[in-house]
């Protein structure tokens, strides 16, 4: 029966999962639950487990509570996960579908949940998303995330790493409110005779009469408008390997995470019992002791005090000094820093995207990834993400297709993701690059923005073109200057001057 914690929705198959079908599998969804729990912060039996291992229980004792204060796996994975920062731009040569999958995606929350998904695929180096959109006059995108240690899938095997035979574990109320492991069963790989159904989780007793009814053959309920069933559901990889799981890929990583903890529990114990010299006494006695109420003996001290010692057996020598401190906390953790960052140059990254911050006092002594990683992560994400992403808008399509009557485009999809935000001093020196080759002639203002943004090279031409439309609409115009001062240009108003030519004043 699970523990009490493994019932919670989101902790479920954590500490006590359900039986796995086969041995295979079971090592596979053991590795995945311990990467998930370093992940969601259940790993302290992880680290428990670890430091049992490498200490006797004697020691083990002495350093104290296991320190679960730095996880080097779920901070380096948090970091690269960075491909829906933004969200990314729907594609399609279809405008209008174009909008209303942006609203159906928006309203699901997909965007907000990809965050996720992309943590836990990075991480656990496969997701699974399960879409549903339940009928009624109000639709809505339903999403959430199959972990792979709750997930089972097989393949054709001329297509390996595209399941069309999904087992989802869930955790279910029966009718007297208990809570029993059961799977749900989808299975696409006879197009003519689909069949979802809902079984016990050793797959011996068929459970769907209690919980969905009938959804086999015709009474399926996922398929293309021209009736081709699908999956409820798109698979996302970490990488592409051609196989349907690559479980321990990173490995290092993760048990190097442990054994960061596991030295900084050490370094924890270092400077809570051994940071000081420890002073010591033969045959001596310190003079003016007084005896307190609990039996102790303690003296008054004072940096201007002297204190007195005397033999303990009179007439033998007497000798006090004092041990060195059991170690240094700074020379072990710059060592154990040192360590943690050979770990993260291991994971997937150079040693030059890595930046120790152990000098800024409001990092404390995190490790991290320059952008400059980050931004390469992040292209090396995009192939197997955005396969994943278009697979994912065409079983949206057809799920809101089914469950409304629209007519969405099932096929077709695109997805692109917008870069990371160029920091103050990334933009400062996009600037200067830029000017230097608008002196050589061979880049453009569009080309700028577009560096600048993160945005392709048609956006920032539509983008210029509204702001010439906005500036020239907008722009404060100066006020026009006055006309010149006509009295100015003109001669002085004298009446000599003014005088017209009379018959009186007129030379004949």
């Amino acid at each position: 029966m699970p523990s009490a914690l493994a019932l919670h929705d989101g902790s479920a198959g954590l500490l006590s999962g359900p039986p796995a079908p086969t041995t295979e599998t079971g090592i596979r969804w053991k590795e995945a639950a311990r990467r998930r729990r370093l992940l969601e912060g259940l790993w302290k039996v992880d680290l428990k487990e670890a430091l049992a291992r490498e200490f006797d229980p004697r020691r083990r004792r002495a350093q104290g509570p296991p320190d679960l204060s730095k996880n080097l796996f779920r901070s380096l994975i948090t970091q690269l996960a960075v491909l829906y920062d933004r969200p990314p731009v729907i594609e399609h040569v279809d405008a209008t579908a174009v909008e209303a999958m942006e609203a159906i995606c928006t309203n699901g929350g997909l965007w907000q949940i990809a965050v996720t998904m992309q943590q836990m695929t990075l991480g656990i180096r496969e997701g699974f998303y399960r879409f549903d959109v339940p009928p009624g006059e109000d639709p809505k995108l339903l999403v959430r995330i199959i972990p792979a240690d709750l997930l089972w899938l097989d393949a054709p095997p001329d297509c390996p790493d595209q399941p069309n035979v999904m087992h989802e574990y869930r955790l279910r109320e029966d009718s007297e409110g208990r809570k029993r492991w059961t799977r749900d069963v989808i299975d696409v790989s006879d197009p003519g005779a689909p069949f979802y159904r809902v079984e016990s989780a050793d797959g011996k007793v068929d459970l769907s009469d209690a919980f969905i009814g009938n959804l086999s053959g015709d009474a399926y309920p996922y398929r293309k408008t021209d009736g081709t069933p699908i999956l409820p559901g798109s698979l996302y990889h970490a990488t592409r390997t051609g196989n349907l799981w690559d479980p321990f890929r990173g490995i290092e990583l993760v048990d190097g995470t442990l054994v960061v903890a596991g030295l900084w529990t050490q370094w924890r114990h270092l400077v809570r019992d051994a940071s000081w010299p420890q002073r010591w006494a033969i045959n001596a006695v310190v003079d003016g002791l007084d005896v307190n109420k609990d039996g102790s003996a303690t003296v008054v001290t004072d940096p201007a005090s002297l204190l007195n010692f005397r033999p303990k057996i009179p007439g033998s020598s007497a000798a006090v000094g004092q041990f060195a401190p059991g170690g240094d906390p700074q020379a072990l953790g710059d060592a154990i820093r040192d360590y943690a960052a050979d770990l993260a140059a291991d994971f997937d990254l150079s040693p030059g995207d890595i930046k120790r911050t152990h000098t800024d006092p409001r990092s404390g002594f995190a490790i991290e990834i320059e952008r400059s990683g980050q931004r390469s992560a992040q292209r090396r994400s995009e192939p197997q993400f955005s396969r994943g992403d278009e697979a994912s808008l065409s079983v949206i399509a057809t799920l809101w297709n089914r469950a409304t009557g629209s007519t969405l485009p099932e096929d077709g999809w695109g997805i692109r993701y917008l870069g990371l935000p160029l920091s103050a001093e990334e933009r400062r020196l996009v600037m200067e690059d830029h000017k230097m080759r608008a002196e050589m002639g061979i880049t453009s203002k569009p080309a700028l923005l577009a560096a600048v943004e993160g945005i392709t090279l048609d956006q920032a031409r539509r983008q210029l073109v509204q702001f010439q439309l906005d500036n020239d609409r907008f722009e404060e115009r100066a006020a026009p200057a006055p006309a010149p001062n006509a009295a100015r240009n003109a001669p002085e108003d004298d009446d000599e001057d003014d005088q017209q030519p009379t018959p009186e004043n007129t030379n004949v």
